[in-house]
C-alpha cells in the first residue's frame, strides 16, 4: 500500500485550469513519489482524477487476466481513498494491452484537460519517455502533458523516490520562438499569473541576432510580460539571448525543483528542437523543474 503524507487541503473552488486530470501510473517504485504530488493538483482547480494503469497481457485464461486486474485495483484502493478524503472525484481504469494505445483510448474516453505522468531526470529513461508516451499523447490526443519530476532522496540515490515539486510552481520559465503557434501557450501562462503567485522568466534563444532583431523580440516579450502583470504577477523578467537553448532554459530556472517549464510542441526555431530533438533530450534529462508540454493545432501534427 502507498505510504504518503497528503495534506487535507480542500479542492479549489476557483476557476480551473485543469478540472479533469488523467494520471498514467505504472506501479513501479516511482509510483509513491507520483502519488505524493497528486493533492497539489487542487491548486490548478482539479476536481476529477482518473488513474490509468495498463496491465501487461498475460498468457492464460480469462479468469487469470481478471484476477490480475483485480489485484492491481486492490493496490490502488488506498490511493483512491486518500484522494477522495481530500475532495477529489476519483476513478480507476486498468486496461490490458500496450501502454500507449491504451492510454490514448483512456484519454479519448475521459476527455481530460491534462495528462500527468512521472518522469525521472538525469537518466536515459527521460529520452525514452519523451519519445513515446508523452509525445504521443500531445501529438495524437492533443492534450497538455505535465511531466512530474520524480527524484531519489537527496544524498541517497538508493533511498525511496520523492516528488520534489507539486501544486503551483514558484517560478515559471517560458522559452518561445515568438511564432503564432507559441502564443497558444499564453492562456496557460496567464492562468498561472496571480497576486502572490509564481515569478516568470520569458526567454528567446537565438543562434545570432541583430540589434533590430533583438529589439523586435524584446518588444514582443514585453507585451506578454505586461499581460502577466495585469493578471497579478509581480515578478516578470524577459531576455533575448544567444546561446545553447537547453542550457539557457536551465539557467533561467529549469534547474529549480520548485519551477515549471512551459513549452509548446510545434513552431519554428527553438521549439521543435526543444521537444523532439537533442536539445529536448538534454533539457528534459537535466532539468529539475516540472515540464508542461502544450499541443499545437491538429493541422500542424
Amino acid at each position: 500500500m502507498f505510504e504518503t503524507e497528503m495534506k487535507r487541503e480542500s479542492v479549489s473552488t476557483k476557476p480551473s485550469m485543469f478540472e479533469k486530470v488523467l494520471v498514467s501510473m505504472d506501479l513501479s517504485p516511482a509510483t509513491e513519489a507520483l502519488v505524493s504530488a497528486l493533492p497539489g493538483l487542487s491548486a490548478f482547480g482539479t476536481r476529477e482524477i482518473t488513474i490509468v494503469h495498463v496491465a501487461k497481457p498475460i498468457r492464460g485464461s480469462t479468469s487469470e487476466a481478471l484476477a490480475t486486474v483485480d489485484e492491481i485495483r486492490g493496490r490502488l484502493n488506498g490511493l483512491v481513498d486518500q484522494l477522495r478524503e481530500v475532495g477529489f472525484e476519483v476513478s480507476v481504469r486498468v486496461p490490458i494491452g500496450a501502454p500507449i494505445p491504451e492510454v490514448l483510448k483512456a484519454v479519448e474516453t475521459k476527455d481530460p484537460d491534462l495528462v500527468m505522468v512521472g518522469s525521472r531526470s538525469h537518466t536515459l529513461i527521460s529520452d525514452a519517455f519523451i519519445g513515446s508516451v508523452a509525445w504521443d499523447i500531445v501529438r495524437k490526443a492533443g492534450r497538455p502533458v505535465l511531466l512530474q519530476r520524480i527524484e531519489p532522496n537527496r544524498g541517497d540515490p538508493e533511498a525511496a523516490l520523492q516528488s520534489p515539486g507539486s501544486g503551483l510552481p514558484k517560478h515559471v520559465v517560458f522559452p518561445t520562438d515568438l511564432s503564432d503557434t507559441a502564443e497558444r501557450a499564453h492562456p496557460w501562462l496567464l492562468g498561472l499569473a496571480k497576486e502572490n503567485g509564481p515569478s516568470f522568466s520569458l526567454l528567446r534563444v537565438l543562434s545570432s541576432v541583430s540589434d533590430e532583431g533583438r529589439k523586435a523580440a524584446e518588444r514582443r516579450l514585453e507585451e506578454l510580460a505586461a499581460a502577466l502583470r495585469e493578471r497579478g504577477a509581480t515578478e516578470v523578467g524577459y531576455r533575448v539571448t544567444i546561446g545553447t537553448p537547453y542550457e539557457e532554459i536551465l539557467n533561467a530556472g529549469g534547474n529549480r525543483v520548485d519551477a515549471m517549464v512551459v513549452m509548446g510542441t510545434h513552431g519554428r526555431g527553438l521549439l521543435p528542437g526543444v521537444v523532439l530533438g537533442s536539445v529536448g533530450r538534454q533539457m528534459v534529462r537535466h532539468a529539475s523543474a516540472r515540464v508542461l508540454l502544450l499541443p499545437g493545432s491538429e493541422s500542424e501534427g
